[in-house]
């Protein structure tokens, strides 16, 4: 039997590309997701490739980007041509992918993993169907406030509806919540893939660095952290002066930070923006501590899981975190939990691990086991290669 294969369709970007392509719209998160992703299946004997859109912002200028391939850590990615012209840029982005998923044909056993329900994806998925590829939906956000009843609203609920018919081999779900959202069976919950232990010395300083990143904004738990710091800083405890916080990403919420940043008050804050993904490591490096926020009361907080969890956790930082979605599920005893969207909470969160690091980094050793019992490379890409190829298409 030959090598079955997994194509996952996506806007995925790796540095290189991004930087050349000007790109700045994107999600690393998400990235790493898939690029993660296709490296546990290759585990598992797959033969993993990502078809990338490889677009974003339109306007400002026409350039052109062809079509080129690209290796991330040994995974192909081919990169869909791309113009900044607005109009003609949609319509390439729509049309293109299709072209590419013709000329992957195979005689191997071939499925298709849609990154979310996007419209640019459907000339793609139909082309899919027609060649009969194994078809499976990655739903990795709940569609909010979608429930309107305009046009925009039926154009979107009819476009789930073709998703939802034709991904008929499964979905892939990035929490449990989102089985409602989509009608597609059977499901799996995959909350991403563990990674090792990134280089650094922690807990033997006596000073804690917390680090935040992704999306940088209200619902995402900025506001929340912001507050704490200027608790901090009015209330003055000695054992802020042990405590930095490192930030990165991007996001409406950048400037209240630099804002913070600006300030030789305790706790420091450090705001990074934008980074690489090397950068990006050396942080999570030098760190103890990862927070993840996104409020208990906000619309994320049953529709999607925070992913960066598992990458803090399996780094072997101690994650304090909302308690949301399957995040408890996922690291059980091994975090500290936020109850309530409370700065307050989050303050004395903060002090625990600075005063207790002993305690703190036990915690982290939990969590981070829990973490890699359930997301290990070799586990996660078996489970998601059964799903899909568990049966004759």
């Amino acid at each position: 039997m030959k090598v079955p294969r997994v194509i996952v369709v996506s806007n995925a970007l790796d540095d290189e590309t991004r930087t050349e392509r000007g790109i700045s719209t994107d999600s690393p998160a998400a990235s790493r997701k898939v690029f993660q992703l296709c490296a546990a299946v290759r585990k598992a004997g797959v033969r993993p490739c990502v078809l990338s859109l490889g677009r974003g912002r339109t306007g400002g200028s026409r350039a052109y980007f062809s079509s080129r391939v690209r290796r991330v850590n040994g995974v192909p990615v081919i990169y869909a041509p791309f113009s900044k012209v607005r109009g003609l840029s949609e319509l390439i982005s729509l049309f293109a992918p299709a072209g590419i998923a013709i000329r992957l044909r195979a005689h191997r056993p071939t499925a298709m993993i849609f990154y979310n329900r996007e419209v640019a994806y459907l000339p793609t998925l139909l082309t899919a169907a027609l060649l009969n590829f194994r078809r499976v939906l990655d739903l990795e956000d709940g569609e909010v406030g979608r429930d309107g009843r305009g046009l925009a609203s039926w154009a979107h609920r009819n476009m789930c509806r073709l998703y939802d018919r034709l991904c008929s081999t499964g979905a892939l779900l990035a929490c449990s919540a989102l089985s409602a959202m989509t009608a597609v069976r059977p499901v799996l919950c995959y909350y991403g893939t563990a990674e090792g232990s990134v280089s650094g010395v922690r807990w033997e300083s006596g000073n804690i660095c917390a680090m935040l990143g992704g999306t940088l904004a209200p619902d995402t738990g900025v506001d929340v952290l912001i507050e704490a710091v200027q608790i901090l800083r009015r209330a003055k405890p000695a054992w802020a002066e042990r405590l930095r916080i490192d930030v990165t990403g991007k996001g409406p919420s950048l400037n209240a930070l630099k804002a913070l940043a600006a300030s030789t008050e305790f706790p420091l804050v450090l705001v990074h923006g934008r980074t690489t993904n090397d950068e990006y490591r050396k942080i999570l490096g030098r760190c103890e501590v990862g927070l993840a926020l996104k409020p208990r009361r906000g619309p994320l907080a049953n529709s999607t899981f925070p992913s960066k969890v598992v990458e803090l956790a399996s780094a072997g930082l101690l994650v304090i975190t909302t308690d949301i979605s399957d995040v408890r599920a996922v690291l059980g005893e091994g975090a500290l939990y936020l109850i309530r969207d409370d700065p307050d909470e989050l303050v004395e969160s903060l002090r625990r691990a600075v005063e207790h690091p002993v305690e703190a980094r036990a915690i982290a050793e939990i969590g981070q086991r829990a973490v890699w019992a359930r997301c290990a490379p070799d586990a996660a890409g078996r489970s998601v290669a059964d799903f899909i190829f568990r049966s004759p298409a």
